[in-house]
């Protein structure tokens, strides 16, 4: 051997060494404990928006728009807002039915009777 093979001969076996433990593969670790606390992480739900029509005694039909988690949130969260739309019908209003559209169709996707 030349005299600068014999120089780089411990740098060599330095790393032929790090390999044959996996020294070279404990930055790898972290990453891997990381994919695992995403993997156990809990799924966030998708939020939606909601038709939501009031039958009324009035008799008239309130319309609202909501961005809501499921149907039963879309119905608790008109509670004091403004309706979008209202096709009136007059006299004195007394809520009868609930119900619960996707936004834009009229798919129904819950429905909750207020009397009786």
């Amino acid at each position: 051997m030349s005299e600068e093979n014999k120089k780089d001969s411990p740098l060599v076996d330095q790393i032929i060494k790090d390999i044959k433990t996996g020294s070279g593969l404990q930055e790898a670790a972290p990453v891997a404990k990381r994919t695992i606390k995403l993997a156990q992480s809990p799924p966030i739900k998708a939020k939606l928006y909601y038709d939501v029509k009031v039958e009324c005694m009035l008799p008239a039909t309130l319309t609202y728009r909501v961005l809501a988690e499921d149907a039963q949130q879309a119905a608790e969260l008109i509670k004091g807002l403004n309706p979008t739309s209202v096709k009136h019908r007059l006299l004195g209003k007394k809520d009868i039915k609930l119900s619960v559209y996707d936004a834009g169709s009229t798919m129904l996707r819950w429905m909750k009777n207020l009397i009786g």
